[in-house]
């Protein structure tokens, strides 16, 4: 009835393993912690994954279009939604969707000259390449805070 149920913990296995514990007598306390053991490293970890993604890429990013008009990426991370604005030239617009995973993201602004803006970032040692579609070639972004 509990076999396997440490491999996917839900409330059905957990509840299966008390009432085994109970019905041969197991110390509860003892039940407690190994069930800590078991599922707290899964929680810390994916605590800590949110917030590296989020540290990654938080902050003020400036670089320069092809065109030499100054680019400027202020990215704002909770999990991994992404908010912000992107400015170009003296054009900006708010980060409408955006998602962030530990070493790039995808994003979508408001209306820059009458566009919509689509965007893909990577990391690159210190930097982001940063990939505007329609563009040719990325541009390279460095952090300023």
């Amino acid at each position: 009835m509990w076999r396997g149920s440490c491999r996917n913990p839900d409330s059905r296995s957990i509840h299966s393993a008390v009432l085994v514990a109970r019905e041969r007598n197991v110390d509860m306390k003892a039940v407690l912690v190994i069930a800590l053991a078991l599922f707290a490293p899964s929680f810390v970890l994916a605590q800590d994954s949110a917030h590296s993604v989020a540290s990654s890429w938080e902050g003020r990013w400036q670089g320069t279009t092809v065109s030499g008009q100054p680019l400027v990426l202020e990215l704002h991370v909770k999990a991994q939604r992404i908010t912000g604005r992107l400015t170009v030239g003296k054009q900006s617009a708010n980060i409408t969707a955006g998602k962030a995973l530990e070493d790039a993201f995808a994003l979508t602004t408001g209306k820059i000259d009458g566009h919509t803006v689509d965007v893909t970032g990577r990391r690159v040692e210190d930097t982001i390449e940063l990939t505007i579609d329609g563009v040719k070639d990325p541009l390279r972004l460095t952090r300023v805070n």
